[in-house]
């Protein structure tokens, strides 16, 4: 009977834990849609019902590779470069057999007993495939429980309900990321189409005005001619002379109208990125025009894609509309039921094959093979679709072959595959990705990339904020001259405090930039200089400061280490992906991030500067103080302003230094900066998170933040109470002396505030 009691207890203690945490898991779902913060959340409730040290949730990526996506108590190195494929490695046969595994003692379990676990204390663990309908997301990994003792099988029936949980809320954060990509594409895809609507009317405009006085003036003499009988000689000769006149303008303004479309047609920036040809072809069929071509004669469309087809290099929206264009352009030729097929495959180079169910008239192959023919001739609107996909192609320098073949008619496209131009559009895009999170953390609204041309070595705007399209398109510096060149000639920073009392440039402001202030920052790769980051326009129109200097060299050091690893190759392109989207979600948590515009920064560098610091710990410091609460941005705003939190509510707020450090992982290659923002909820007396360390084991500016944090938080009005008065906050703060806050800290703060 004894035995029967404790059995219930027992049991009924798992009944408890198992609802706290569906209780947890459901709470969990509705904080946050971000991946890396349910993530977070999944495993830190594994850690702790576990009662484990370390644990790991890897997730499967497009190269059918296991990497880690959030981890406890593993080195930051290894997390980073760590991935596994799928049967390798413990983890890696979790994943291929699709089934939990809970190991007491790895040295003598037969299915992996020869496996290599160097960096664990214990032998014993437990492995879960993360699952949804049937398809493998990830795999989670638990390790060295505290007590040094075996995981239970309780821990394990534990762990497969998180693991089971995880897998829909990561498949639904997953499902919410795609639908933020799609909607910010069709914004830059909207975008794009307005700019090119506004320079159509504007060319039109300009046309209208510049022929309409020559044009007329031709026609009222010629219609003078035309009516009058007898003139004199003399008179015909003026009409003549106004006829060949106003046709040489006429002539002269063509002339040079076709000039300036050509210049502009070389000047045109491709915005060249990596692009997966697979959803570039299956999302082909979302585009209404080309749906309801196929629709109106009843064409079958059929796609061929081979899985594993290598990413291509293109601008997005070009490469988009020449596959519309092609199609629509050859519909007009095919006729009810006929079929279309494409098939693609290829990793050296991707091969298009496109199949049409019937001969296609021999009058449209010149404009398939050569965009200068459509000047001879006279011309449909289905003809100069095939003209513009003719264009697409050579813009791209692809390949199309294009030809009739028994009762069918044959294209084939040959994409070629070139490490440098995809590691060029990955720059493309990634200086792309850093201009907006500078843009947004400095509060800018004109800030520049410029980086070296390989041919002519000028310096080219490839990335700007606030510049005209024209000025982009034209601006091009060579080393030593302007600001731009003379930072890329010395290969220093550039403060300069006014424009035009500076001996080095003394100038006139130019009148588009609100302040005389700028500053200048050069890009190095390898200790050579291949760009410049230019800083020109506060949104608030006040000048630039030491603090944004320092902000600024931070970024300018970011910018370069990542180009720099991209330029050596260590990304591959399902890295970069990942590096992309987590990029995205990084600048939409800094457009809600408010920290960065009170009091904090100033007063962390304050407390830095009286402790004597060093010019790189401040800079460091300051870094940090802007970026280390960008986590709390991933939790819903209702959990953040509610006073009294429910466990369940609670732990997505002990876990966001974590999301903060995730979403800055894959550039920020500074473990000071990771650690100052990992620890900065600890406590002088060990009871903080997320580690427990005391005293002077809490890195140093974690120990700052710590103090700057809490009086700022204090002195805000917040939804459940007013605002503290500096003097009640600085209270609380000497009341948290030796407890939560550093006591020689605090001290120092003391001094800091009483100077404002």
């Amino acid at each position: 009977m004894p035995y029967n009691n404790d059995y219930s207890i027992i049991n009924a203690e798992l009944i408890e834990k198992k609802i706290s945490i569906l209780q947890e898991i459901s709470s969990s779902i509705v904080v946050s849609d971000n991946i890396t913060s349910v993530a977070n959340l999944m495993l830190d409730l594994a850690i702790d019902y576990s009662n484990a040290e370390k644990g790991s949730l890897m997730l499967l990526n497009d190269s059918g590779e296991l990497y880690i996506l959030t981890s406890r108590g593993l080195d930051k190195k290894f997390i980073i470069t760590y991935k596994i494929a799928i049967g390798e490695g413990i983890a890696g046969t979790v994943a291929e057999n699709l089934e939990p595994v809970l190991v007491e003692d790895i040295e003598t379990d037969e299915r992996f007993n020869k496996r290599k676990r160097d960096r664990y204390k214990t032998r014993s663990f437990i492995s879960c495939p993360i699952i949804s309908k049937n398809r493998l997301l990830g795999v989670m990994n638990i390790n060295d429980k505290k007590d040094g003792g075996v995981f239970t099988n309780d821990e394990f029936e534990l762990i497969k309900i998180i693991s089971n949980h995880a897998a829909i809320a990561i498949e639904n954060a997953a499902l919410m990321t795609q639908l933020k990509v799609k909607a910010a594409e069709l914004e830059e895809l909207n975008k794009k189409l307005i700019e090119t609507d506004i320079m159509k009317t504007e060319f039109i405009g300009r046309i209208s005005h510049e022929l309409r006085t020559p044009m007329n003036s031709i026609r009222g003499a010629i219609y003078f001619l035309q009516q009058t009988g007898d003139i004199s000689r003399h008179e015909q000769e003026e009409f003549y002379d106004i006829i060949s006149t106003e046709s040489g303008k006429v002539i002269s303004i063509v002339e040079n109208l076709i000039d300036f479309l050509r210049l502009e047609d070389e000047a045109r920036i491709i915005k060249k990125t990596v692009l997966n040809i697979r959803d570039i072809l299956s999302g082909l069929l979302d585009s209404r025009s080309l749906s309801t071509t196929l629709t109106r004669k009843n064409i079958q469309l059929k796609l061929d894609i081979e899985d594993r087809i290598s990413d291509i290099v293109g601008d997005k929206i070009m490469v988009v509309q020449f596959f519309i264009n092609l199609l629509e352009g050859l519909c007009h030729y095919l006729e009810i039921g006929d079929n279309i097929e494409i098939v693609a495959h290829g990793n050296e180079f991707v091969k298009i094959n496109i199949s049409l169910s019937r001969r296609m008239p021999e009058s449209i192959m010149p404009y398939l093979a050569d965009t200068r023919f459509i000047f001879q001739t006279e011309h449909s609107e289905y003809l100069l679709k095939l003209y513009l996909a003719r264009k697409a192609i050579e813009t791209h320098k692809w390949e199309m072959l294009a030809e009739n073949a028994d009762n069918a008619f044959q294209i084939s496209i040959r994409i070629p595959i070139s490490r440098r131009h995809q590691i060029e559009a990955f720059v493309n895009t990634s200086i792309d990705l850093f201009l907006d999170f500078t843009s947004e953390l400095l509060d800018l609204n004109i800030c520049s990339i410029m980086l070296s041309d390989e041919l002519t070595s000028e310096l080219t705007i490839r990335s700007a904020k606030g510049l005209d399209e024209d000025v982009i398109k034209r601006t091009r510096i060579k080393f030593g001259d302007s600001i731009a060149g003379w930072v890329a000639t010395e290969g220093k920073p550039l403060f300069v405090e006014n424009i035009e009392t500076d001996p080095r440039f003394a100038r006139r402001n130019i009148p588009q930039y609100n302040a005389k202030s700028l500053l200048s920052l050069p890009l190095k790769v390898d200790g050579r200089v291949i760009g410049v980051l230019n800083l020109n326009n506060k949104k608030n129109s006040e000048l630039f400061t030491l603090q944004d200097f320092y902000i600024a060299s931070a970024l300018s050091e970011r910018i370069s280490h990542f180009v720099e690893g991209l330029y050596a190759g260590n990304y591959s392109e399902v890295e970069f992906k990942q590096f992309t989207t987590s990029f995205d979600t990084l600048i939409n948590a800094e457009k809600r991030y408010d920290k960065k515009k009170n009091l904090l920064p100033g007063l962390t560098i304050s407390i830095m500067d009286k402790l004597g610091s060093s010019e790189e710990t401040k800079k460091i410091a300051l870094y940090v103080s802007m970026i280390y609460d960008l986590g709390l941005m991933l939790i819903n705003d209702r959990v953040l302003n509610k006073e009294n939190l429910l466990p369940s509510e609670a732990r997505p707020i002990k876990v966001h230094p974590y999301n903060t450090v995730g979403l800055l992982n894959y550039f920020e290659y500074s473990d000071d900066v990771k650690d100052a923002i990992l620890h900065h909820h600890e406590r002088y007396d060990g009871g903080g998170y997320p580690d427990g360390l005391k005293g002077e084991e809490i890195p140093l500016i974690s120990r700052v933040l710590s103090v700057v944090d809490s009086y700022c938080a204090m002195i805000i009005d917040r939804p459940y109470r007013d605002a503290y008065s500096s003097e009640k906050a600085m209270e609380e703060i000497e009341k948290g002396s030796g407890s939560k806050y550093d006591p020689g800290i605090v001290k120092i703060f003391e001094e800091v505030i009483s100077f404002l």
